[in-house]
């Protein structure tokens, strides 16, 4: 508020106000309204509301003047009040007022400064300088009070940060508009990397960014448009990021590199994997044949499969699973690692893996031809796919095929030993259905993108030979284990899935996947426990996951918990210690299901857009009133599109989209029915 009276100003008063933070001279002109008509010292008349007037002299002006008089009057005003403002030291001032309560007005500290002789321009040079300092006191209602030494070091820490927020604002608008306006492609300087910083971060996080107010000021004043979408644009021509830059993942800060400790403690571990020796720790499986079923991208190989016949009806099935856990040591850099990653994340342009690739796809892995050690499950099983015993032994193999889904299809048809193999994975999927699993398998999309940014889809059936023997057995050993742990009762990890209920609103349709969906809709969601409990999708009852330690935390620690209950030790975590895991392990898990679900979307949209793509079918999964929810069954993909007025269409129904607008950047995709 101004100390000033209005009935104090009149005519002819010369006033001082800020203007774009500018103490600035006026003469008062009129007075009117409760406001100020002034003529200010840059020759602009304007209104002023009282408040804004920081000092007032008593001694005027004579407002018949002419306006370039006045002007040269106020100008020359102003060279004194500067000439007398720069003979006060404001440090020297402070230090005899430190301490006092009391505030002061500008006269009483000319009098201290000035001593005899003090005239109106001395009262107003002293509020010049001080209010210029802005450092030792404190300006409030016309008075000035000194701030204690606290104050004052606090006072100076926030003017420092000010006065580097105002740098960098003022090169960074310099360096933005410089990017900004050249061409794409050319190469460019960095800024401060706390600038770049800061633009990154409003990229990624838009208004919720921390630095949203800077870098809203920054593109402000370098003239480029204020939203996330041009701190993309920027730091895509600066290289910073690639045009499919994902910022999902930033957004929900999983790491993309492995800290220099990690990789160098991953390259000591790795020395363990030449020396894995048999003993009475250790059975020697390096005389079966052993085979790894996976796709041919595959790098990291956490489990293999044997079989052989055993006569008298009985095989004999091995799975294998990659010991991580004698490479990674509990509480290690490399376990903190894992810990905090929780899963190996695949992306369809880049894969994320949970431990250094040392680990994940050297010593850990099971490479064809080398000796790695094993966590193996051997079960011997009938004809009719009953599982009559099952050891677990902590093994060596050596991986003599490294076969893909497709080899392994066509084995089916050709090698008898694989005709068999399948016979008893369908067996075992037969009991498990008996037992109430329920089977409702989606194809599978696959999107791979290549370094030249072409993409490629492939939609394929999850039902083949290949991937039913690898599942069947996978979860046959799961399941196994977690019958181990609950019978010695070894606190571990369960997955747990409450009771499939059945589908009752029955809607006639000819594609199976309308059903599928539909029922998969009413499942509960699996949760992980620390209590074993049925799974009823998988039918079984308890149920675990060990057998991809590579990939997943969770595989990791029940691996541990098992190695240590087979040498009759103490379990390596306790119950309380397995809640404080889960705990993190969910908060993360949900996070990287975000970034994926969010990710692969992206790139069905990119492939649309690449393929030119206009039109699309479409199965109607729900309706409203105004809007038909749709699945593409060609991308697993769900939309919604506003109902036709001119035909109606029901759930269950194909119907043909047209595709009104897509960008895949802005996840937006826009459809008609046609």
């Amino acid at each position: 508020m101004s100390p000033f009276e209005l009935s104090k100003v009149s005519p002819g008063t010369v006033v001082e106000f800020f203007e774009a933070k500018e103490l600035l001279l006026g003469v008062c002109l009129t007075v009117k309204d409760q406001k100020l008509h002034v003529l200010t010292e840059a020759n602009r008349e304007m209104s002023l509301v009282l408040r804004r007037v920081v000092s007032a002299s008593p001694n005027k002006l004579n407002p018949a003047q002419s306006r370039d008089d006045l002007v040269r009057a106020l100008k020359s005003l102003r060279n004194v009040r500067e000439t007398l403002a720069a003979q006060v030291n404001v440090a020297e001032l402070w230090s005899v007022l430190e301490g006092e309560s009391e505030a002061y007005g500008p006269k009483d500290l000319a009098d201290l400064v000035f001593a005899s002789g003090v005239t109106d321009d001395h009262v107003a040079a002293v509020q010049r300088a001080l209010l210029a300092d802005r450092l030792y006191f404190q300006f409030k209602d016309g008075l000035f009070a000194a701030r204690t030494a606290e104050q004052v070091e606090r006072r100076r820490e926030e003017m420092a940060r000010e006065a580097e927020r105002v740098r960098l604002l003022e090169e960074g608008a310099q360096w933005a508009r410089r990017v900004w306006q050249a061409k794409s492609g050319g190469r460019h300087d960095i800024v401060d990397p706390k600038v770049l910083e800061k633009i990154k971060d409003f990229g990624i996080f838009g208004q919720e960014s921390e630095s949203a107010a800077f870098v809203k000021e920054l593109f402000g004043r370098a003239g480029i448009p204020v939203q996330p979408a041009s701190a993309f644009r920027l730091l895509v021509r600066l290289g910073v990021w690639s045009e499919d830059e994902n910022l999902y993942l930033h957004q929900q800060g999983l790491s993309l590199e492995f800290p220099e400790k990690a990789l160098d403690a991953a390259e000591r571990a790795k020395k363990l994997a030449e020396r894995i020796w048999t003993g009475e720790d250790r059975s020697d499986f390096r005389s079966l044949d052993v085979f790894t079923i996976d796709s041919a991208s595959t790098r990291d190989f956490d489990d293999a499969l044997s079989f052989r016949p055993l006569g008298q009806g009985l095989w004999e099935v091995g799975v294998h699973i990659a010991d991580a856990a004698h490479f990674v040591d509990l509480h290690d850099v490399l376990d903190q690692e894992a810990a905090s990653r929780v899963t190996s994340i695949y992306l369809p342009d880049r894969r994320i893996p949970m431990l250094p690739s040392a680990l994940s796809e050297e010593a850990c892995s099971l490479c064809l031809g080398k000796d790695r050690a094993t966590l193996s499950f051997i079960m011997e099983v009938d004809a009719a796919g009953q599982i009559h015993r099952c050891s677990i032994r902590p093994g060596i193999v050596r991986v003599t095929r490294r076969l893909t889904y497709e080899q392994v299809d066509g084995l089916v048809e050709t090698e008898e030993a694989f005709k068999v193999l399948w016979h008893l994975s369908e067996r075992l999927r037969e009991q498990r259905r008996e037992r109430g699993a329920v089977l409702l398998p989606l194809p599978e999309i696959h999107i791979s993108v290549n370094d030249h940014g072409m993409i490629q889809l492939i939609r394929y059936d999850k039902e083949r030979p290949s991937q039913i023997i690898v599942s069947e057995w996978m979860i046959a050993a799961n399941a196994r284990a977690a019958a181990y742990l609950a019978e010695h009762n070894v606190p571990a990890i369960y997955r747990c899935q409450a009771e499939c209920r059945p589908e009752t609103d029955q809607v006639q349709s000819d594609y199976p996947i309308f059903h599928i969906y539909r029922q998969r809709r009413l499942f509960a969601r699996a949760e992980l426990e620390t209590r074993p409990g049925p799974h009823c999708s998988l039918g079984t009852n308890p149920y675990t996951t060990v057998t991809s330690p590579i990939r997943r935390y969770i595989d990791l620690v029940v691996q541990r918990q098992i190695k240590a209950a087979l040498c009759d030790g103490r379990p390596v975590y306790g119950e309380e210690d397995l809640e404080k895991i889960l705990t993190h392990v969910r908060v993360q898990l949900s996070k990287i299901a975000f970034v994926q679900r969010k990710w692969t979307r992206y790139w069905i949209l990119r492939y649309l857009e690449q393929e030119d793509i206009q039109t699309v079918h479409a199965i109607v999964l729900d309706k409203n009133a105004k809007f038909a929810y749709l699945l593409l069954p060609d991308f697993l993909l769900e939309v919604q599109a506003p109902l036709p007025s001119d035909h109606p269409v029901g759930a269950g129904e194909m119907v043909r989209l047209k595709i009104e607008r897509l960008h895949p950047r802005d996840d937006v995709l826009r459809v008609q029915i046609v």
